[in-house]
């Protein structure tokens, strides 16, 4: 009977992967960290706000609505093998992140390709454990519209994150997968611990669908003064479990960071994407 519901299982994974439904769609754009500081930090995101609702509900003539708050104040690192990179040159990221004392893990898979994004084995053994396929749609300076799809799991964390056992025992996919040995040591990409601040509610109607707007900021270390972040990104997602988005929403959703990213005082085209800087703020890590 075990293995015949196993069979099961791998027949019905083998199905939903032949068109993998991406039930998360999130749009980014990297501000210029300048323009930020921590002792303004609440004033200086409203004003961002302020023209990102005048400049989108112009475009799409739907309302922006709701006062940008902080939301969450969080430690993110990002873990990998020193000087060899496993992780990034396998395509994935494995990123802590510390709220209020509570721990919690993402593993993460990107490709250009959503199919083969989604045949990542990304389970794992937590209950609470929750997977997605999401596209992680972002500007360029070479191009308007890059696309990027990421299979990913996050699942609540008790371990102290130090080897890949940390990795392999909670997602036991991926051990399968590539076999890497429990003892392979895991470090601090770049030495790097992140203050995150992240500011939410405010959302765009696109129609049948809300997104929600956030701008994250990105702290080397804990902030105070003056500081300013090293990292700003402005967002907006929308979600449905069964992917059944409408042609409205999906062109009102592309306008509206095409009308963000027309805030040329605002943003920086040319900024690196937040995994990105993490994994070259120490460029010798990966060396």
């Amino acid at each position: 009977m075990k293995n015949l519901l196993a069979l099961g299982l791998l027949g019905a994974a083998s199905v939903a992967s032949a068109n993998p439904n991406v039930i998360s769609r999130e749009y980014k754009l990297m501000l210029q960290a300048s323009l930020f500081a921590y002792n303004t930090e609440s004033s200086d995101v409203n004003n961002f706000i302020d023209d990102a609702e005048t400049a989108i509900e112009t475009t799409i003539s739907r309302n922006v609505s709701g006062s940008a708050s902080l939301s969450k104040i969080r430690d993110v690192m990002f873990y990998d093998t020193d000087s060899s990179c496993i992780l990034k040159n396998s395509g994935y990221s494995f990123r802590e992140r510390i709220e209020s004392g509570a721990s919690e893990v993402t593993l993460k898979f990107r490709s250009e390709d959503r199919y083969i994004a989604d045949f990542e084995d990304m389970s794992a053994t937590s209950g609470s454990a929750e997977s997605k396929l999401e596209s992680d749609i972002g500007i360029s300076t070479s191009s308007n519209f890059v696309v990027l799809y990421s299979h990913s799991t996050t699942a609540p964390n008790t371990r102290t994150i130090n080897q890949m056992d940390d990795i392999n025992d909670q997602f036991p996919g991926f051990e399968d997968d590539y076999g890497i040995a429990d003892s392979t040591a895991l470090d601090l990409v770049g030495g790097l611990t992140v203050r995150e601040h992240v500011y939410k509610n405010v959302d765009i109607d696109l129609g049948s669908i809300d997104a929600e707007l956030s701008v994250t900021l990105w702290y080397d270390g804990t902030p105070s003064g003056a500081s300013s972040p090293i990292i700003v990104e402005v967002s907006f997602k929308y979600e449905d479990s069964s992917a059944d988005y409408t042609k409205k929403v999906v062109n009102r959703a592309k306008q509206a960071v095409l009308a963000l990213q027309d805030l040329s005082t605002w943003t920086d085209p040319a900024s690196k994407t937040k995994t990105r800087f993490v994994y070259e703020y120490d460029p010798s890590f990966c060396d």
